[in-house]
């Protein structure tokens, strides 16, 4: 099936929790192929899917907005995107800092152990991840992060690799 619309990475993520943490379980039953399925979906990672959780979150969300569409339902969906809007965000935010946290810890402990070469390794790959992110603001944040963070150590690592070449 074609999707109508270009779909973004965010489009995808639905969050388990409100603004308030609150959440409520669901429990269903399936035939083992379509449970296979779901994990296949999630393993393939060509959507950008943590767990089976995550994939059935987004199928519920697009099947309730398409019941109210075509079955003249009044609902609270502009309420509850608002909520699912503010939750993406948050939660990105809140990888951002995790990955940054982290980040900085291991940079830390390479330089304190003199491994400078893999200290540049790390951050370099981290550059690579960066560039295949989807363009747009995280992509920017994340980019100008490292930048900002790891500038003068990356800048300084090109200038010494020049000198040894010569």
């Amino acid at each position: 099936m074609q999707l109508a619309e270009k779909q973004s990475a965010e489009d995808f993520r639905i969050p388990a929790t409100d603004t308030k943490g609150h959440s409520s379980r669901l429990w269903l039953r399936c035939i083992p192929s379509m449970a296979r399925q779901v994990e296949q979906i999630v393993q393939s990672k060509r959507f950008p899917y943590r767990t089976k959780g995550d994939v059935l979150r987004h199928a519920l969300h697009r099947h309730v907005n398409w019941l109210n569409r075509h079955g003249k339902v009044n609902s609270i969906t502009g309420q509850v995107d608002t909520i699912l809007e503010i939750m993406r965000d948050d939660e990105a935010n809140h990888d951002f800092r995790v990955v940054f946290d982290k980040l900085a810890d291991r940079i830390a402990a390479y330089l304190r152990e003199q491994e400078r070469g893999e200290a540049m390794r790390l951050i370099l790959a981290v550059q690579n991840h960066i560039a295949n992110m989807p363009d747009g603001f995280w992509k920017l944040k994340y980019a100008s992060e490292v930048k900002r963070r790891y500038g003068e150590l990356i800048g300084g690592a090109r200038k010494a690799n020049l000198r040894k070449m010569e």
